[in-house]
């Protein structure tokens, strides 16, 4: 930590220092969210980066460089990273300012995405057809049962997958909090492990780790899933997302209870898991056609 007495310009070279230099990220997916910042801003100096003095003029003109480039949901999340920075570099006495603006005026308008799922048709075509990696179908589907997050399934230990009374469970952490829950692990996730385990079985001895899931860059696994889903014939915009949207709806069609599915999730409030009961809410059947399947 810097003290009051050795400020320095607020750069391009110290927003780097204070991500390469830092050890204690969550996941390694945060950590290589704001290394990809640290690229755009050095992309957009174009020489420079380690001494420009970040103001007010440069955030305006680095947003319009990300929003030229990129989806605005993304921009967004860029300019939110680099706020956190700020807010850091100012905490830990490394700047005496930061840029004079509320950065959020930079940021487009944060829009509800549309929530995909699978149905249980369309998860069985898309089990049924070939995807450009095994190893994403595999992680993807994985998901489909168990609910677990993207950046959550690359860290995925074989020391979280635990034998209980009740079968096979994942232990997996609750947010903001020391609590762990145990997430059953239903017949088509344990086929998936088992696969997984063959394969990594024949691995050579140095090429093997604790990891269940050896994966490749978010891009590439996102390409991946668009191209399978369309082979599969399924008509919507799937992205790996769309694996937890389809865990927690077909939950819920199942019965099992909103505060139950909240701790699978990993959320520490069920409110955070009260969308997915709008989204099998709209399912487009009838209320009597509901209460009618209560009871079959």
């Amino acid at each position: 930590m810097q003290t009051q007495n050795t400020y320095q310009p607020l750069t391009g070279g110290l927003i780097e220092d204070l991500v390469l230099g830092r050890d204690d990220w969550k996941s390694k997916s945060t950590r290589q969210s704001y290394e990809s910042l640290v690229k755009q801003m050095r992309s957009y100096a174009n020489g420079g980066f380690e001494t420009r003095v970040i103001d007010e003029q440069y955030c305006r003109e680095l947003a319009d460089f990300l929003l030229a480039k990129l989806k605005p949901s993304s921009a967004r999340n860029y300019l939110e990273r680099l706020s956190t920075l700020f807010k850091t570099a100012k905490r830990n006495g490394m700047v005496a300012e930061v840029p004079a603006l509320d950065i959020s005026s930079l940021m487009p308008e944060r829009r509800d995405a549309e929530k995909v799922f699978l149905t249980k048709e369309e998860l069985g075509r898309m089990q049924n057809t070939e995807c450009p990696a095994e190893s994403t179908k595999q992680a993807f589907l994985f998901s489909c049962y168990t609910g677990l997050l993207k950046g959550e399934v690359r860290e995925l230990s074989w020391d979280s997958i635990r034998l209980s009374g009740s079968g096979m469970v994942l232990i997996r952490p609750v947010e903001n909090s020391e609590e762990k829950v145990k997430v059953p692990i239903i017949e088509p996730a344990r086929e998936i492990l088992q696969s997984v385990e063959r394969e990594y079985s024949n691995l050579p001895q140095d090429s093997q780790d604790d990891h269940v899931f050896h994966l490749y860059s978010n891009m590439t696994i996102n390409d991946h899933i668009k191209r399978w889903a369309k082979d599969a014939g399924v008509n919507k915009n799937v992205n790996y997302m769309t694996s937890r949207h389809t865990f927690a709806t077909m939950a819920l069609r199942a019965g099992v209870d909103l505060y139950v599915l909240a701790k699978w999730c990993g959320y520490s409030n069920v409110s955070s898991a009260e969308v997915y009961a709008e989204m099998v809410g709209k399912t487009g059947r009838s209320d009597s056609e509901i209460l009618a399947s209560a009871f079959a």
